[in-house]
């Protein structure tokens, strides 16, 4: 049986059969990493994008230590850009003396916010698909006014009334349907997960 050194220099010069031994090997072990760290919707994208910087910067595995750490490092580093990722108005993560309770990825914390993104999404869907469309532009692709407005083919003025409207739209499908009790603020930043 090859050593993952081999099987992750192989992958690099682009046999895909190692690299998918590579991952086989290692898959249940970097998905138990996240799996007590952030909800389960998002471990499987974790675990690939683990394995993609693992290739992106295999270059920088020298062998001096297991394979498995240098993957769990990288596992590491993933978690925390996930973590920066939903809190960017934190200034820095500390991962010392910050707890993931701290952080608000409690197991309680993640069933409310999977309820509220839930709520979301069914009210989303009730909108016109065009309103529905630049809700998902400006919130889940964090385009401007007049990105959005290439997109759409009209004016930037007409995206921000519209934007406004499919606010005031959204806000009243979700009337009564937030599980918290939270402000409509607090909905529509859910978004942005």
């Amino acid at each position: 049986m090859p050593e993952d050194v081999e099987l992750l220099q192989a992958w690099r010069a682009g046999d895909r059969r190692a690299g998918g031994a590579l991952f086989e090997r290692h898959f249940s072990r970097v998905r138990r990493y996240f799996r007590s760290k952030v909800p389960p919707a998002e471990i499987e994208d974790l675990v690939q994008r683990t394995f993609a910087a693992t290739l992106e910067h295999a270059e920088q595995f020298r062998g001096e230590a297991q394979f498995v750490g240098y993957l769990l490092a990288i596992a590491r580093s993933q978690l925390h850009r996930w973590l920066r990722k939903r809190d960017p108005v934190r200034d820095g993560l500390d991962a010392a003396t910050s707890s993931l309770f701290d952080l608000g990825v409690s197991v309680g914390a993640m069933a409310i916010r999977q309820q509220r993104q839930q709520v979301i999404l069914e009210a989303m869907r009730r909108l016109p698909l065009d309103t529905q469309t630049l809700l998902e532009l400006h919130y889940w692709e964090g385009l401007d006014a007049p990105e959005i407005a290439v997109a759409l083919d009209v004016r930037p003025g007409t995206v921000r009334a519209r934007l406004m409207r499919a606010r005031q739209q959204l806000r009243a499908l979700m009337v009564g349907h937030d599980p918290c009790g939270d402000d409509e603020a607090r909905l529509l930043r859910d978004l942005l997960d």
